[in-house]
């Protein structure tokens, strides 16, 4: 038999395939390497600052009575919320037989409208309403309602004033009992029963069971001692705020060195100064604000959410991530020298004997970060312990000791990676502030966010 003959096998590629492939394998290992790779974050920075502050809702203590009416009737007003009334000033009367109140009811149906200046008064408190409120700030409904309330009401106090003379003539002088403010003061017709409140009273109840002020204002016919309106006594009053431990003691120390700390209220975003004074009071930590102004603006307050700056520092704003540590060397100033054709003092004089076993200077160049009155702290490849700096005359020469440490960050304006020092003046878990005269850094320098994956001079992109 003939023997068969084995056939051979051969593998045809095309030149194209080929290059192809290559080019899938390189670009699936260029993929993987990059994954691999941390990546580079970057943050440009900014100029910002940081506010030291506590935040808390004081109770008002001021000088201030409620005043009642000495006889029954109805009440009607010569004076609007808020008003300043001397000692012995009109503040109210009183209807006590009731024909006032007829004839004003009568004068409202022949008016029968609101003026234009009374529907803008009523419009403009529920614009700032509509501006104002949150969920966090929900008795702002009931003010508003107290304000309009005041407004419609006024309507007929202001009605009553104007026919005053009109009023003696049809009904003669004893219809109405005209009854006068016992002391100067600012008038208030709401009232929430704390008047007496003094500071020594202050408990953790009254904050939990805060009372609202109600309206002391009715159309029905009131009976004989029923408060009519609250009277505020000069501008003095202060506002007493409960803290923890830990923030009493830091007001406390606070105090030793600054007696007057900003205030900004939420309630209209007022700023103010105030005395204040640290006190302990039945197991319980206080910060009690002194004010001699404002007590009109918040007349009808009770309760008040305010905010105590301790400390604000402006400079710029970096992420702490971004913090990296260098060494560097600590020379004296006069061993910094000219370049060949700089004016700056960028090079030092580096000692070195030759063979002939004379002293002999070369200059390298270095990197200054940080200075003071009398050292500089450089780096230089150049430069390792024991290196003999030489001032040019040779009089005087500075070996290289120990390493010293500095703080700074590096940017990349320019695609590389340069470190500056910086000078820390506030720092927080996520950010610090740095200051913008004492760094190396500028305003929009592009930095790296986490450092600990680059060296210097490295190149970005």
């Amino acid at each position: 038999m003939a023997k068969q003959k084995k056939k051979s096998v051969h593998l045809h590629m095309n030149l194209g395939t080929l290059i192809f492939l290559i080019i899938v394998i390189y670009l699936m290992a260029y993929i993987l390497s990059y994954l691999g790779k941390s990546k580079l974050a970057i943050y440009e920075v900014s100029a910002s600052d940081i506010v030291d502050s506590i935040d808390g809702t004081g109770v008002i203590l001021r000088k201030e009575t409620l005043v009642h009416t000495e006889q029954s009737g109805y009440i009607n007003y010569y004076v609007q919320e808020g008003s300043m009334i001397r000692q012995n000033g009109t503040v109210y009367t009183v209807d006590t037989t009731g024909k006032v109140r007829k004839y004003l009811k009568q004068m409202l149906e022949k008016k029968n409208s609101v003026s234009q200046d009374e529907k803008e008064q009523v419009v403009e408190k529920l614009k700032v309403f509509s501006e104002g409120y949150t969920d966090n700030n929900f008795s702002l409904l009931y003010e508003t309602q107290n304000d309009i309330s005041s407004t419609l009401l006024a309507y007929t106090d202001t009605m009553l004033a104007q026919n005053k003379e009109e009023l003696a003539q049809k009904y003669g002088q004893s219809a109405y009992i005209t009854a006068a403010s016992p002391k100067e003061g600012l008038v208030s017709f709401l009232s929430d029963g704390m008047e007496k409140l003094e500071q020594e009273k202050v408990s953790k109840n009254i904050f939990v069971n805060k009372v609202k002020m109600k309206d002391l204002r009715t159309d029905k016919k009131q009976k004989a001692g029923k408060p009519v309106y609250r009277l505020v006594e000069g501008q003095d009053w202060q506002l007493m705020i409960p803290v923890n431990k830990n923030d009493y003691d830091r007001l406390k120390k606070r105090e030793e060195d600054r007696q007057t700390i900003q205030v900004t209220f939420h309630k209209d975003n007022f700023v103010a100064a105030a005395q204040y004074h640290c006190l302990k009071q039945n197991d319980s930590y206080y910060v009690i604000l002194s004010f001699d102004n404002y007590i009109q603006r918040y007349l009808n307050q009770r309760y008040l959410y305010v905010s105590l700056t301790l400390s604000e520092t402006k400079g710029l704003k970096i992420p702490s991530s971004s913090l990296v540590k260098k060494e560097v060397y600590k020379i004296p100033k006069s061993f910094l020298v000219n370049g060949g054709n700089s004016s700056k003092k960028e090079q030092v004089n580096i000692m070195k004997t030759n063979k002939k076993g004379e002293k002999v200077l070369t200059q390298a160049a270095v990197n200054v970060y940080k200075s003071d009155e009398d050292y500089v702290y450089v780096y230089s490849a150049n430069l390792t312990k024991g290196t003999v700096l030489s001032e040019t005359n040779k009089e005087k020469i500075y070996t290289l000791k120990n390493k010293s440490q500095i703080q700074g960050v590096y940017i990349v304006n320019r695609g590389y990676t340069v470190f500056k020092q910086i000078e820390m003046v506030e720092r927080n878990e996520d950010y610090c502030i740095v200051s913008a005269k004492n760094s190396g850094i500028e305003l929009y320098d592009r930095i790296i966010l986490n450092s600990d994956t680059v060296k210097e001079d490295q190149v970005i992109y």
